[in-house]
Parts: C-alpha cells; sequence; structure tokens
C-alpha cells in the first residue's frame, strides 16, 4: 500500500509552474496511488494510457505522480519495495532514431540516480552520454552503460533503442524493484523518429509488444492527440487500458477557480465563482485561460461584463482559440472543409447522438455511405467529433465553449449568420435564481430517483409505474428550430422518456412558458411515442394554465 509522503519536493519542475496551483485530481490520485499501486507491488501492475484532449492537465498530473513517487523515496525503509519514477516527454519534432535512444536512456539513468542519491540536479536534463559515468555508482547501471557504450561505437541504432527501451525492466529485475514509466505525448514515437535512410519509423511503438509486457517496469503513457494515441494502443492488443482524463468536478474546480485568481490577483466573489463554474465547467484549459489572459486588465470578476469581455477575446483571439485551431487546421487540411464544418454545426445544433443516415439524409449530403463514413471518421481522427453508442454513430461534445469558438468561425461561412457571442456568454451568466432552481431540481430528482407512479406524483396522474434508468439535470435537446434545456431528464425501462419543466421563481407558471413547453411537447411526441411530459411550479399557475397543461397531456406534479 502507497504512503503518501510527508512533504512533496518538486524534484521534476512542472509545467504548471506554481505548484500552488495544481489542485484535484483526487478521483485519479486515489486510483493510481490505490488500487493500481497495490496491483503493481502484487507484480500485476496493469498499463494505462491516459486520454485527453490538449491542456487538459495530463502532463501537470503524471509530472506531479512523479514527483510524489519521488519525495515517497526519502521515506522508504530498508526492505521496503522501491518504486522509481521516470518522466519522459516524446517532442513532436523530428529526431533520428539514433537521438531519441541516446536522450531517452540519459534521462533514464539520471532519473534513476536521482532517486538514489536525492539530488534534483539529475533531473535538469545537463548531463550528456559521456558525462553519466561521473555519476553512476551502481554496478549493474553500469553494466548496462557499458552495453550501450558498445552500441554507440558500432553505430547501431537498433541497438541502442534496444538498450534504452528495456533498461527499466532490466533494473527492475536486477535489482528487485519496479521502474514506473510515464510517458508523456507517446503518440508521437510513431510520427517523428526516423532511421539512417531517413525513414519515418511509424511502427516503433511495436517495441511496446514486448517491453510492455515486463511486470517490473509499468508503463503510463499519454497523449493529446486522442486518436493517434488510441491506434496504437489497439495495435499493441491487450497490453494497455485507457483512462479518460475528464474535466475537473465541481468542488474541484472552484479550487482551481481560488487558487488562480488569487494568484492572478483577481477579484471574485462566491457568486462569480459559481458564475465561472457555470461557464467553464471545470475544463483545466478554460479557468487558467480566463485568469492568465492578458485581457484580464481589470482584475475584477464580481462584475460579469469583465468576465465576459476577457472570455469573448479568449475564445476568439486568446489561448482558447489557439488551442481549438490546432485541432481544426491539422483536420480541415485534410478533408472537404465546407460539408466537415456543416456536419460539425449539426451536430452542435442537434445536441445529440446522430447516425450515419440521419446525417447524409439531413443536410442532404452528396456522398456514397463509404465517402460519408471516411469523412466523418477523418473528423473522428483529428479529435473534433466523436463515436456514440456504435460505429454508425456520431456526436459533438457538449462543451458550450467549444460550440461558441467553432461558431464564431464557421457558422457565417455555413449559414451566413454571425453569433453573437457576447449575448450568449450573458445567457449563460445571467440565469436567475440558477442556485436555488438547482436545489429544486435535486428534490425532484431525489423525489423521482426510486421506481415511482404517476398517479401517486401528479395532480392528473395515470397508473403508470415507471422504473427510471437515468437522470439528468439540465439536459440539451434539439427543439426544431434550435436547442432546448429540460431542467430534468429521466430515461426509464420500456423505452419510457420524461422531460419535466420546472418553474421555482416568484411569478407563477404563465402563459409564456406554456406556450414554450407546449411546442416542445409537440416535437417530441413526434419522435417519441411514450415520451411523458411534466411540469412543476413552486408558486402555482396562471389562470386557465393548469387547465391547458392537462387538456394537452402534461402531467402536474404536486
Amino acid at each position: 500500500m502507497f504512503k503518501m509522503p510527508d512533504k512533496i519536493e518538486y524534484a521534476l519542475p512542472e509545467k504548471i509552474g506554481n505548484p500552488g496551483l495544481f489542485t484535484g485530481r483526487k478521483e485519479e490520485f486515489d486510483f493510481f496511488l490505490g488500487d493500481w499501486y497495490m496491483n503493481l507491488e502484487g507484480h500485476f501492475p496493469q498499463n494505462q494510457a491516459i486520454l485527453s484532449r490538449r491542456k487538459k492537465g495530463k502532463s501537470s498530473f503524471m509530472q506531479r505522480l512523479f514527483n510524489i513517487l519521488w519525495s515517497a523515496g526519502s521515506e522508504k525503509k530498508p526492505g521496503d519495495l522501491q518504486v522509481i519514477p521516470f518522466y519522459y516527454s516524446i517532442r513532436d519534432s523530428e529526431q533520428s532514431l539514433k537521438h531519441f535512444a541516446l536522450d531517452f536512456f540519459v534521462q533514464l539513468i539520471c532519473q534513476y540516480m536521482s532517486y538514489y542519491t536525492r539530488n534534483k540536479e539529475f533531473l535538469r536534463g545537463i548531463y550528456t552520454f559521456e558525462e553519466l559515468s561521473e555519476i553512476i555508482n551502481d554496478k549493474e547501471i553500469e553494466k548496462i552503460y557499458r552495453s550501450m557504450e558498445i552500441k554507440i561505437k558500432n553505430d547501431d541504432w537498433a541497438g541502442m533503442w534496444s538498450v534504452a527501451s528495456e533498461t527499466p525492466a532490466v533494473i527492475g529485475q536486477l535489482k528487485g524493484e519496479k521502474i514506473i514509466q510515464i510517458i508523456d505525448e507517446f503518440q508521437y514515437i510513431n510520427e517523428y523518429i526516423y532511421n539512417k535512410d531517413g525513414d519515418k519509423l511509424d511502427r516503433l511503438s511495436g517495441t511496446y509488444m514486448y517491453v510492455s509486457e515486463m511486470r517490473e517496469a509499468p508503463m503510463i503513457v499519454s497523449g493529446s492527440e486522442v486518436h493517434w494515441l488510441l491506434r496504437i494502443v489497439s495495435s499493441l492488443t491487450g497490453r494497455f487500458q485507457t483512462y479518460p482524463l475528464e474535466n475537473l468536478p465541481e468542488d474541484e474546480a472552484k479550487d482551481a477557480i481560488e487558487r488562480y485568481a488569487s494568484f492572478t490577483r483577481t477579484t471574485i466573489d462566491k457568486e462569480a465563482k459559481e458564475k465561472i463554474w457555470q461557464l467553464t465547467r471545470g475544463d483545466p484549459l478554460y479557468i487558467k485561460a480566463l485568469f492568465i489572459s492578458r485581457f484580464n486588465r481589470k482584475k475584477d470578476y464580481t462584475v460579469d461584463d469583465n468576465i465576459i469581455q476577457v472570455y469573448e477575446k479568449e475564445i476568439q483571439q486568446g489561448e482558447i482559440y489557439g488551442t481549438w485551431m490546432e485541432y481544426m487546421i491539422k483536420t480541415f487540411n485534410t478533408v472537404n472543409k465546407a460539408n466537415s464544418k456543416r456536419i460539425m454545426l449539426y451536430l452542435f445544433q442537434e445536441g445529440e447522438e446522430r447516425t450515419r443516415a440521419q446525417i447524409k439524409k439531413d443536410l442532404n449530403l452528396p456522398y456514397t455511405d463509404e465517402e460519408l463514413e471516411n469523412r466523418l471518421e477523418a473528423l473522428v481522427k483529428g479529435d473534433l467529433i466523436s463515436h456514440g453508442k456504435s460505429h454508425f454513430d456520431y456526436k459533438i461534445t457538449t462543451d458550450k465553449t467549444y460550440e461558441l469558438f467553432f461558431r464564431n468561425i464557421y457558422q457565417k461561412e455555413i449559414e451566413h449568420f454571425v453569433p453573437d457571442i457576447e449575448k450568449e456568454l450573458r445567457q449563460i451568466l445571467g440565469k436567475k435564481n440558477y442556485m436555488q432552481g438547482k436545489y429544486t431540481e435535486f428534490l425532484i430528482k431525489e423525489k423521482l430517483k426510486k421506481p415511482f407512479n404517476l398517479k401517486d406524483i401528479c395532480e392528473n396522474g395515470k397508473d403508470l409505474r415507471i422504473v427510471p434508468q437515468e437522470i439528468e439535470e439540465r439536459k440539451v435537446i434539439p427543439s426544431g428550430v434550435g436547442k432546448s434545456e429540460i431542467d430534468v431528464f429521466i430515461k426509464a425501462q420500456k423505452g419510457y422518456n420524461i422531460y419535466i419543466d420546472i418553474k421555482n421563481t416568484k411569478q407563477k407558471y404563465g402563459k409564456k412558458q406554456a406556450d414554450r413547453w407546449l411546442r416542445l411537447a409537440e416535437y417530441i411526441r413526434e419522435k417519441e411515442k411514450k415520451a411523458i411530459l411534466m411540469v412543476y411550479s413552486e408558486k402555482g399557475y396562471s389562470s386557465g394554465i393548469k387547465e391547458r397543461l392537462t387538456e394537452n397531456g402534461i402531467f402536474i406534479i404536486i
């Protein structure tokens, strides 16, 4: 069982810069320092591939994991299993196999010796291969060094990589230790490394068909080009488990907001923190961009206008813009731009997954099924869209910031319509009574999360037993023209879907709300025969509204 060190030394400089800005990832640490670590001690660790797009915090997490494991080494007692971390990031620039193998080997030996000597300078990347002999004070490591020296003298590039890639496991076997290989941007191993003839070694990852099976040196790899990495992982059949790195949960996101506010000397209050959470939904890039932005000049996010102005700039020209444009440019340089953009906008507007057949029909695309599949798969491989329940279904992430970025760049080109980003951001921040409404939604969820009968919870309910399977708050669905937000959505057994509209303000449920809900009911019922629509209003209903809802088959929650 892993024992957290009393003090974490930041021996390896972390990309986040100020270590105090790192927050959260409790679920991830609980796994890697919990069950995964215990499996390692039991000689049965599973190699892990951490997946997420760029700037989600993969490198920060992996580097913090390194520093925790490195720090724990100072508190190990005689007889304890030594678990030594090795962090390596593969560069996205062309290099020879010779240079790659040598760099990998030098960093590995430096980090190994750093762990035992507690000398942080060995982690600074300032040593050459020849200088390694000056810091090695271990007979087994010296033998490995001599083996590499022979390969270098013979200009045997393949032999050099063989020694380098197997050294972590060889050390573990010789010394009864575990070397955790933490390799960042692993997908570049097949993209930027060349042999003596200048040919790209696009199958170099095949090394790990053998190496990754060695229990003494388990691997944790990452990749921000998600589908590049997935292709490698799938080719290494059964040797890696995938671990998606999600946004920060609400409590950790709000902690991050507080830390960045303090670090950037930006004023926030409880309400501002809630609004920034609603805006960023815990995405580390979005939180960082909002506070670190060069447009954050007023340093006061208690004023909505300041948040809106800075975030709009970030979407249009800042770090958020730059990060998403990297993905767009790579993909749109290789696929049909116009129709690919139409497909993405269509998926944003639909708000849920669609089959290839639906996409082709709704957009009237001039492709065969095979041609459309190739274009959709190009978008998937570019990490712009993803598969749904099957490879016949496609969807796009429900990320409002991503959607606003995309529509700001491309919607005018596609639909001759310029979105009002400021207005849409103001709508996100300006939802009145959000917290109160959220609490009411929670109460409704609690009331309906177990099997119930409609006649027991609705004043006009019929005798129908409902068995909920999934409950979701604030679900966005297509509504014929645009999209609508459903306060509470319940997916139940026997094909029933329940849509609930909640009004929790000082006003009664009136004509405007009823008109909207009845229009939405008509649209939903055309597509779903078993749809059930409900309304809850804390302050009651305007004259004649309850009767109108009931006449149209809307159930009134008691």
